[in-house]
């Protein structure tokens, strides 16, 4: 009858460990699972739009770190003048730290581009509205801040653009390279102003690639 204790102890401590194991394996079967289904693209992420868009959306959350930013736009048919409607834009930036912050809960490319992203479809003027926080350039200062930018349409495949830079940042060089096509027929660096309510406010236009850009 003494050893009863100490046999109850042993299943106790045998199921404890039996149930942490279960709870390991599945935590790395989870992980694994979502590692795989990273995109083979590093910088896409139209799939991962959800079936309901608005022209205008919100990247950073309200408690989210870092001076408020509106990037707005209106983007254009191959003439450069008939605007275009349901466009999709993927926008995505760094933090007020330089960095992509993670909340560990991502799916898709979020496990790459973390959580401050978002999607619009562009209004029939073709305009498209991001309200968010002015990013920071990466800790190494490889680069100047920016917000990388894609686009698609049921017309073609999603193709990425030059990141939208802001005039002034330091890490700009002094000379800004001969527009591309990556560029999206306008200068991907852009001024930004300052409202009333203490908004940065920019404006990025965009003209699409006849066939898109692919790649």
């Amino acid at each position: 009858m003494r050893c009863y204790p100490f046999l109850l102890l042993v299943l106790v401590c045998f199921g404890c460990a039996e149930t942490t194991t279960k709870a390991q394996t599945k935590t790395t079967e989870n992980a694994s699972r979502k590692q795989q289904s990273l995109p083979d693209c590093e910088w896409c992420g139209a799939m991962d739009a959800p079936e309901s868009l608005s022209w205008s959306t919100t990247i950073a959350p309200e408690e989210e770190p870092g001076a408020p930013l509106i990037l707005t736009g209106t983007v254009y048919w191959q003439d450069g003048k008939t605007p275009a409607e349901n466009v999709w834009i993927y926008a995505y930036h760094t933090n007020a730290k330089g960095i992509y912050p993670k909340r560990g809960d991502e799916t898709g490319n979020g496990q790459r581009h973390g959580y401050l992203r978002a999607w619009v479809r562009t209004n029939a003027e073709g305009k498209y509205r991001f309200e968010t926080i002015r990013p920071e350039a990466y800790p190494s200062r490889s680069e100047p801040a920016h917000v990388h930018m894609t686009v698609a349409h049921d017309s073609f495949p999603e193709y990425w653009l030059n990141g939208t830079q802001f005039k002034g940042d330091p890490l700009l060089p002094e000379t800004l390279p001969a527009l591309t096509d990556r560029d999206g027929g306008f200068p991907s660096t852009i001024a930004l102003t300052k409202d009333s309510e203490g908004n940065w406010l920019g404006s990025r236009d965009i003209v699409l690639a006849k066939d898109g850009l692919g790649d």
